[in-house]
């Protein structure tokens, strides 16, 4: 887990609550970056993976037959395992091609998608990744860097929900109600 100390610096460091922080973390990843069995959480995007595809010049309809729960043209969640099966989604996936389907996944405890690594200053998503397996303050680090690299510390900053929720996690976030959510963990937060 992310230490209080680890929390303090870098809310002091960038002029942010730290509950603020801690609300993300909460929401996207139940406040750990790993599984039980110490693996990075994960949520595969069937829908990215198709993006992904396309950029390499692989036609995904040639692949989705017999795959429509890890390959689909538009968003949606009724394909999700969640918790350690959505490594056998990835793990299908890369069946496919490896780079796009890492690249298809959110990671850690911040739940920051692979095809941001090389915005992020990694050579690739498999760089990324085995940064992100170093540890959790490692997870925290590069959070700040996605918002950042985003200019989404002011939202944080100011508690703009809706505008961070937007910046975060695209035009969807009203439908999965995502700025409610951080709105509702920052007060939690804010009362310990």
């Amino acid at each position: 887990m992310i230490t209080e100390k680890q929390y303090s610096q870098i809310a002091q460091e960038q002029n942010i609550e730290v509950a603020a922080i801690k609300a993300v973390n909460e929401v996207e990843a139940r406040g750990k970056a790993t599984f039980k069995d110490g693996s990075l959480k994960i949520l595969f995007e069937g829908h990215v993976f198709w993006r992904e595809l396309k950029k390499k010049g692989i036609d995904p309809k040639d692949h989705v037959q017999g795959k429509e729960d890890i390959l689909y043209e538009d968003w949606t969640s009724k394909h999700y395992q969640g918790g350690l099966a959505e490594y056998d989604r990835l793990k299908r996936a890369i069946e496919i091609d490896e780079e796009a389907a890492m690249r298809s996944c959110s990671w850690g405890a911040f739940q920051i998608m692979g095809f941001h690594a090389e915005k992020l200053g990694f050579k690739d998503v498999f760089d990324f990744v085995s940064f992100l397996r170093t540890g959790e303050f490692q997870n925290l680090q590069m959070f700040i860097k996605y918002c950042e690299v985003n200019n989404l510390l002011r939202h944080l900053r100011s508690k703009n929900w809706k505008a961070f929720a937007r910046g975060y996690n695209g035009p969807g976030y009203a439908q999965n109600r995502y700025d409610i959510k951080l709105e509702s963990a920052y007060i939690g937060f804010k009362k310990q």
